[in-house]
């Protein structure tokens, strides 16, 4: 507030000394204009127009010009349509007899007079009028330097927005490399999960091969002896095609988790999407001895998301717990699936050999990995991470050295009601 009434004190001191140039061919009148404003303004004087130009020229702080109207070889008027020319800021004013009102008139309406006064002038008239023109002219010359603040302030802000813009679209381009980068690494983890499951597949596929090898060689056999059973034959062939049509869908899953992610997202079961992870990891866990104990919550709802992501992060997961229950007694993976306020959770445990204290708050960075060297990237959980965070969920993970490790995704369900997907993992 006191710095406010200093910079009014400071404006009535300058305004106080405010410069008038004031021109008539008339001594007489140029003396009484002196004698009766000099004190209160800095009065300059000229005899004519072209000496009032040549003061103008040499004074670019003058406030007012104030000049008679009919002076010898230039006239009031058009004195100040060239200084208007020159410099439109100061307030002109032009002393005029009646005679003269229709040219002072058309320089008004032509912006060159602010106004005029009558002669004989009377000096409390034109001394409001002069206090009101110096008014005038400082509170535009204040409201250029507000229009010049502006100015500046809107081009540091369109400087501002430019920067904000290119920042912008580096930051878009480093978040579309991000997620260049990610696909790659979700491409790699799946080539790499294909490796490992390979092996089991290959048995899964094995064992209904041979069965179906064995009954066309029966069934040969009985044709050549004569003692084919058509009864005997019909429940084989039953049965082979029961077969044959387990060989499609592993084939089938096989085809549709190795081709490329095209980052759709729909409605999914995921209970459904753990069965298909089962399908190409059952044979490895079986071959270990290693128990699915699955608990399904009915009338589970649905969750909005990339199939063959979330695929992804339950064969990672169960990767991890088949590497930590190497060497476990009795080894048991249990999955659990069920929902609280419009969140769907699924709590996926081992008991296996468990995860280190001070290493539970990295096992989700890239790289890290607790297992020995050659056997991990330590990419797995990391890209589990990036998946569940994609679908704004969260994951958590509990664990225990020698007592196992405790894995829980939440996702928001859709918002398109639920679905019962009891039957997901049994069909």
């Amino acid at each position: 507030m006191v710095v406010g009434l200093e910079c009014v004190r400071g404006r009535e001191e300058i305004m106080a000394k405010a410069k008038i140039l004031y021109v008539d061919d008339e001594e007489i009148n140029l003396s009484h204009f002196v004698t009766f404003f000099g004190e209160e303004f800095d009065v300059l004087t000229a005899s004519n127009g072209q000496e009032a130009l040549g003061i103008f020229t040499m004074q670019p702080d003058l406030a007012v010009v104030v000049t008679d109207q009919r002076m010898p070889e230039m006239t009031g008027v058009k004195l100040l349509s060239e200084i208007y020319k020159i410099n439109p800021d100061p307030i002109r004013i032009i002393l005029t007899a009646y005679a003269d009102i229709f040219d002072i008139t058309q320089a008004i309406n032509q912006g060159h007079i602010y106004q005029y006064v009558q002669k004989p002038w009377k000096f409390d008239e034109l001394q409001r009028v002069l206090q009101q023109a110096v008014d005038k002219f400082y509170l535009l010359q204040e409201n250029k330097q507000l229009i010049s603040l502006l100015d500046e302030k809107n081009q540091l802000l369109t400087a501002a927005n430019k920067q904000l813009e290119a920042d912008l679209a580096l930051q878009q381009t480093l978040e579309q490399q991000r997620r260049e980068v990610e696909v790659k690494m979700l491409a790699q983890a799946k080539l790499a999960s294909l490796g490992e499951i390979a092996t089991g597949i290959a048995h899964e596929i094995n064992q209904p091969l041979t069965y179906i090898q064995i009954v066309l060689q029966s069934t040969g056999r009985d044709i050549d002896q004569g003692k084919l059973d058509l009864q005997e034959l019909t429940t084989d062939i039953k049965e082979s095609t029961r077969q044959v049509q387990r060989i499609s869908e592993i084939i089938h899953h096989l085809r549709t988790f190795g081709r490329a992610d095209s980052g759709e997202m729909v409605e999914v079961s995921l209970p459904e999407i753990f069965a298909n992870a089962m399908i190409l990891y059952r044979q490895r866990l079986r071959i270990q001895s290693i128990e699915v104990e699955e608990t399904i919550n009915p009338d589970l709802p649905k969750v909005f998301g990339n199939p063959i992501q979330l695929e992804q992060v339950f064969l990672n997961l169960l990767q991890n717990a088949f590497d930590a229950l190497q060497g476990a007694e009795n080894p048991v993976i249990t999955v659990d699936f069920s929902e609280r306020d419009g969140v769907l959770i699924t709590t996926f445990s081992d008991n296996g050999y468990g995860i280190a204290e001070d290493a539970i708050g990295k096992i989700f960075e890239p790289f890290f990995t607790t297992k020995a060297v050659g056997k991990g990237t330590g990419l797995g959980l990391s890209i589990v991470y990036g998946i569940v965070a994609d679908h704004n969920g969260t994951i958590e993970c509990r664990s225990q050295e020698g007592k196992g490790s405790s894995f829980t995704i939440t996702l928001p369900v859709s918002g398109n009601g639920n679905n019962s997907a009891h039957n997901a993992l049994t069909q």
